[in-house]
Protein backbone atom coordinates (compact mmCIF):
# COMPACT_ATOMS: atom_id res chain seq x y z
CA UNK A 1 0.00 0.00 0.00
CA UNK A 2 1.24 3.48 -0.88
CA UNK A 3 2.23 6.03 1.75
CA UNK A 4 -0.76 7.64 3.43
CA UNK A 5 -1.48 11.33 3.84
CA UNK A 6 -2.11 12.71 7.32
CA UNK A 7 -5.83 12.74 6.60
CA UNK A 8 -5.83 9.13 5.40
CA UNK A 9 -3.94 8.06 8.50
CA UNK A 10 -6.50 9.77 10.73
CA UNK A 11 -9.35 8.11 8.85
CA UNK A 12 -7.68 4.72 9.13
CA UNK A 13 -7.16 5.10 12.87
CA UNK A 14 -10.76 6.23 13.39
CA UNK A 15 -12.19 3.25 11.53
CA UNK A 16 -9.83 0.84 13.23
CA UNK A 17 -11.64 1.80 16.43
CA UNK A 18 -15.10 2.11 14.88
CA UNK A 19 -14.92 -1.32 13.23
CA UNK A 20 -14.56 -3.00 16.60
CA UNK A 21 -18.08 -1.84 17.50
CA UNK A 22 -19.90 -2.55 14.25
CA UNK A 23 -18.19 -5.29 12.27
CA UNK A 24 -20.49 -8.05 13.57
CA UNK A 25 -23.74 -6.37 12.52
CA UNK A 26 -26.20 -8.45 10.53
CA UNK A 27 -26.90 -7.51 6.93
CA UNK A 28 -30.46 -6.46 6.08
CA UNK A 29 -31.23 -7.57 2.52
CA UNK A 30 -34.76 -6.12 2.45
CA UNK A 31 -33.99 -3.32 -0.07
CA UNK A 32 -33.25 -5.88 -2.82
CA UNK A 33 -35.61 -8.75 -1.93
CA UNK A 34 -38.52 -7.26 -3.86
CA UNK A 35 -41.11 -7.48 -1.07
CA UNK A 36 -41.41 -3.69 -1.01
CA UNK A 37 -39.73 -0.58 -2.39
CA UNK A 38 -38.93 2.66 -0.59
CA UNK A 39 -37.81 5.10 -3.32
CA UNK A 40 -38.09 7.97 -0.85
CA UNK A 41 -35.29 6.52 1.30
CA UNK A 42 -31.85 7.38 -0.10
CA UNK A 43 -30.20 4.11 0.94
CA UNK A 44 -32.98 1.92 -0.44
CA UNK A 45 -32.98 4.02 -3.61
CA UNK A 46 -29.26 3.51 -4.17
CA UNK A 47 -29.61 -0.25 -3.82
CA UNK A 48 -32.55 -0.18 -6.27
CA UNK A 49 -30.51 1.74 -8.84
CA UNK A 50 -27.69 -0.78 -8.50
CA UNK A 51 -30.15 -3.65 -8.80
CA UNK A 52 -31.77 -2.12 -11.88
CA UNK A 53 -28.32 -1.92 -13.54
CA UNK A 54 -27.72 -5.64 -13.05
CA UNK A 55 -27.89 -7.73 -16.20
CA UNK A 56 -25.44 -10.61 -15.85
CA UNK A 57 -23.46 -12.46 -13.13
CA UNK A 58 -20.33 -11.58 -15.09
CA UNK A 59 -20.75 -7.90 -14.23
CA UNK A 60 -18.21 -6.46 -11.82
CA UNK A 61 -19.05 -3.92 -9.13
CA UNK A 62 -16.66 -1.87 -7.00
CA UNK A 63 -17.81 -1.15 -3.46
CA UNK A 64 -16.07 2.19 -3.07
CA UNK A 65 -14.97 2.41 0.57
CA UNK A 66 -16.57 -0.87 1.59
CA UNK A 67 -16.29 -0.48 5.36
CA UNK A 68 -16.95 -3.82 7.05
CA UNK A 69 -18.75 -5.23 4.01
CA UNK A 70 -22.49 -4.90 4.60
CA UNK A 71 -23.21 -3.22 1.26
CA UNK A 72 -20.89 -5.67 -0.51
CA UNK A 73 -23.07 -8.52 0.70
CA UNK A 74 -26.15 -6.86 -0.76
CA UNK A 75 -24.41 -6.32 -4.11
CA UNK A 76 -23.25 -9.94 -4.15
CA UNK A 77 -26.79 -11.07 -3.34
CA UNK A 78 -28.02 -9.14 -6.39
CA UNK A 79 -25.54 -11.20 -8.42
CA UNK A 80 -22.52 -8.98 -9.03
CA UNK A 81 -18.91 -10.05 -8.78
CA UNK A 82 -17.92 -7.59 -6.05
CA UNK A 83 -14.57 -5.98 -5.26
CA UNK A 84 -14.30 -3.77 -2.21
CA UNK A 85 -11.55 -1.56 -0.88
CA UNK A 86 -11.05 0.42 2.29
CA UNK A 87 -8.21 2.33 3.92
CA UNK A 88 -8.68 0.40 7.17
CA UNK A 89 -7.18 -3.09 7.56
CA UNK A 90 -9.73 -4.06 10.22
CA UNK A 91 -12.58 -3.26 7.84
CA UNK A 92 -11.09 -5.50 5.16
CA UNK A 93 -10.69 -8.36 7.65
CA UNK A 94 -14.31 -7.85 8.76
CA UNK A 95 -15.50 -7.78 5.12
CA UNK A 96 -13.85 -11.11 4.37
CA UNK A 97 -15.38 -12.58 7.50
CA UNK A 98 -18.76 -11.21 6.45
CA UNK A 99 -18.43 -12.85 3.03
CA UNK A 100 -17.72 -16.19 4.66
CA UNK A 101 -20.71 -15.79 6.98
CA UNK A 102 -23.13 -15.16 4.11
CA UNK A 103 -21.58 -17.55 1.60
CA UNK A 104 -20.25 -14.94 -0.84
CA UNK A 105 -16.51 -15.60 -0.61
CA UNK A 106 -16.49 -16.84 -4.21
CA UNK A 107 -18.13 -13.64 -5.47
CA UNK A 108 -16.17 -11.06 -3.46
CA UNK A 109 -12.63 -9.83 -2.98
CA UNK A 110 -11.39 -7.11 -0.64
CA UNK A 111 -8.16 -5.14 -0.38
CA UNK A 112 -6.64 -2.22 1.52
CA UNK A 113 -6.43 0.77 -0.81
CA UNK A 114 -7.05 4.51 -0.85
CA UNK A 115 -9.78 6.14 -2.91
CA UNK A 116 -7.37 8.62 -4.47
CA UNK A 117 -4.99 5.95 -5.88
CA UNK A 118 -6.74 2.72 -6.78
CA UNK A 119 -4.79 -0.36 -7.86
CA UNK A 120 -7.40 -1.69 -10.29
CA UNK A 121 -6.71 -1.64 -14.04
CA UNK A 122 -8.47 0.83 -16.33
CA UNK A 123 -12.04 -0.01 -17.33
CA UNK A 124 -12.48 -2.87 -14.84
CA UNK A 125 -15.96 -2.28 -13.43
CA UNK A 126 -19.47 -2.06 -14.82
CA UNK A 127 -20.72 -0.31 -11.68
CA UNK A 128 -19.07 1.67 -8.88
CA UNK A 129 -21.17 2.25 -5.74
CA UNK A 130 -20.25 4.30 -2.70
CA UNK A 131 -22.28 5.09 0.40
CA UNK A 132 -21.35 8.13 2.51
CA UNK A 133 -17.71 7.96 1.41
CA UNK A 134 -16.81 10.96 -0.78
CA UNK A 135 -16.94 13.38 2.15
CA UNK A 136 -14.16 11.31 3.76
CA UNK A 137 -11.74 11.62 0.82
CA UNK A 138 -10.22 14.12 -1.60
CA UNK A 139 -13.09 14.43 -4.04
CA UNK A 140 -11.43 15.24 -7.35
CA UNK A 141 -8.72 12.54 -7.41
CA UNK A 142 -11.19 9.99 -6.03
CA UNK A 143 -13.70 10.73 -8.79
CA UNK A 144 -11.03 10.68 -11.48
CA UNK A 145 -10.02 7.23 -10.26
CA UNK A 146 -13.69 6.24 -10.32
CA UNK A 147 -13.97 7.29 -13.95
CA UNK A 148 -10.72 5.54 -14.84
CA UNK A 149 -11.79 2.14 -13.47
CA UNK A 150 -15.30 2.31 -14.97
CA UNK A 151 -15.97 0.61 -18.27
CA UNK A 152 -17.39 2.76 -21.08
CA UNK A 153 -21.13 2.91 -20.53
CA UNK A 154 -20.72 2.08 -16.84
CA UNK A 155 -22.30 4.00 -13.97
CA UNK A 156 -21.10 5.25 -10.62
CA UNK A 157 -23.68 5.74 -7.87
CA UNK A 158 -22.82 7.68 -4.73
CA UNK A 159 -25.01 8.55 -1.77
CA UNK A 160 -23.72 11.70 -0.05
CA UNK A 161 -24.35 14.61 2.32
CA UNK A 162 -24.46 18.13 0.88
CA UNK A 163 -24.01 21.62 2.25
CA UNK A 164 -27.33 23.41 1.69
CA UNK A 165 -28.34 27.07 2.08
CA UNK A 166 -29.85 28.24 5.37
CA UNK A 167 -29.84 24.86 7.10
CA UNK A 168 -26.08 24.45 7.31
CA UNK A 169 -25.55 28.09 8.22
CA UNK A 170 -27.80 27.50 11.22
CA UNK A 171 -26.34 24.06 11.83
CA UNK A 172 -22.81 25.46 12.11
CA UNK A 173 -23.77 28.44 14.25
CA UNK A 174 -22.91 28.53 17.94
CA UNK A 175 -26.49 27.63 18.83
CA UNK A 176 -26.60 24.81 16.26
CA UNK A 177 -23.41 23.17 17.49
CA UNK A 178 -24.58 23.56 21.08
CA UNK A 179 -27.89 21.87 20.24
CA UNK A 180 -26.28 19.10 18.13
CA UNK A 181 -22.50 18.89 18.65
CA UNK A 182 -20.46 18.06 15.56
CA UNK A 183 -17.10 17.24 17.10
CA UNK A 184 -15.31 14.05 16.05
CA UNK A 185 -16.93 11.10 17.80
CA UNK A 186 -16.70 7.32 17.55
CA UNK A 187 -20.19 6.96 19.03
CA UNK A 188 -21.72 9.40 16.53
CA UNK A 189 -19.66 8.09 13.58
CA UNK A 190 -18.05 11.45 12.83
CA UNK A 191 -14.39 11.76 11.90
CA UNK A 192 -12.13 14.75 12.40
CA UNK A 193 -11.82 15.61 8.71
CA UNK A 194 -15.21 14.80 7.24
CA UNK A 195 -17.30 17.63 5.85
CA UNK A 196 -20.43 17.66 3.73
CA UNK A 197 -19.80 18.14 0.02
CA UNK A 198 -19.52 21.84 -0.73
CA UNK A 199 -20.95 23.58 -3.83
CA UNK A 200 -17.41 23.68 -5.26
CA UNK A 201 -17.07 19.92 -4.81
CA UNK A 202 -20.43 19.39 -6.47
CA UNK A 203 -19.09 21.33 -9.45
CA UNK A 204 -16.07 19.01 -9.49
CA UNK A 205 -18.43 16.04 -9.66
CA UNK A 206 -20.18 17.60 -12.64
CA UNK A 207 -16.91 18.39 -14.41
CA UNK A 208 -15.51 14.86 -14.02
CA UNK A 209 -18.84 13.28 -15.00
CA UNK A 210 -20.69 15.60 -17.39
CA UNK A 211 -23.41 12.96 -17.76
CA UNK A 212 -24.93 13.05 -14.29
CA UNK A 213 -28.20 12.94 -12.39
CA UNK A 214 -28.74 14.20 -8.85
CA UNK A 215 -31.64 12.88 -6.77
CA UNK A 216 -32.27 14.88 -3.59
CA UNK A 217 -33.52 13.70 -0.20
CA UNK A 218 -33.76 14.91 3.40
CA UNK A 219 -35.67 18.16 3.56
CA UNK A 220 -38.04 17.91 6.53
CA UNK A 221 -36.61 14.52 7.44
CA UNK A 222 -33.53 16.22 8.83
CA UNK A 223 -35.62 17.05 11.91
CA UNK A 224 -36.39 13.39 12.72
CA UNK A 225 -33.69 13.33 15.38
CA UNK A 226 -35.86 15.63 17.48
CA UNK A 227 -38.96 13.43 17.12
CA UNK A 228 -39.80 10.18 18.94
CA UNK A 229 -39.09 7.12 16.78
CA UNK A 230 -41.64 4.54 17.85
CA UNK A 231 -41.25 2.25 14.82
CA UNK A 232 -37.65 2.50 13.54
CA UNK A 233 -38.11 -0.36 11.06
CA UNK A 234 -41.25 1.04 9.44
CA UNK A 235 -41.33 3.20 6.29
CA UNK A 236 -40.79 6.86 7.08
CA UNK A 237 -43.78 9.11 6.44
CA UNK A 238 -41.63 12.21 6.63
CA UNK A 239 -39.26 10.88 3.93
CA UNK A 240 -42.28 10.25 1.73
CA UNK A 241 -43.45 13.81 2.38
CA UNK A 242 -40.04 15.14 1.32
CA UNK A 243 -40.31 13.41 -2.06
CA UNK A 244 -43.84 14.77 -2.50
CA UNK A 245 -42.54 18.28 -1.88
CA UNK A 246 -39.62 17.81 -4.28
CA UNK A 247 -41.94 16.53 -7.04
CA UNK A 248 -44.47 19.33 -6.70
CA UNK A 249 -42.13 22.20 -5.82
CA UNK A 250 -38.87 21.50 -7.73
CA UNK A 251 -37.03 24.63 -6.46
CA UNK A 252 -37.13 23.09 -2.98
CA UNK A 253 -34.74 20.39 -4.14
CA UNK A 254 -31.81 22.73 -3.52
CA UNK A 255 -32.56 22.42 0.20
CA UNK A 256 -32.32 18.63 0.22
CA UNK A 257 -29.33 17.74 2.38
CA UNK A 258 -28.75 14.23 1.02
CA UNK A 259 -28.20 13.23 -2.58
CA UNK A 260 -27.79 10.21 -4.79
CA UNK A 261 -25.47 11.01 -7.68
CA UNK A 262 -25.83 8.79 -10.73
CA UNK A 263 -22.73 9.35 -12.86
CA UNK A 264 -22.40 7.84 -16.32
CA UNK A 265 -19.20 7.31 -18.29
Amino acid sequence: MQDLTARQMREREFYSQYAQKHQDEDVVFDPVLGHEKRPWNSYWRLYQIVQDAFQSPSQRLLDFGCGWGTASMIYAHIGYQVSGFDVCDENIIASRRMAEKYGFSDRTDFSVQTAERLNYPDETFDVVAGIDILHHVEVEPALRETRRVLKPGGIAVFREFLVVPVFDTLRNSRFGTWLVPNDASIDDHRTEDEEKLSPNEVEIVKSVFPDHEFIRFNLLARFRRFLPNRNPGRPSKIEQLDQLVFRNVPPMQRFGGDVIMVLRK
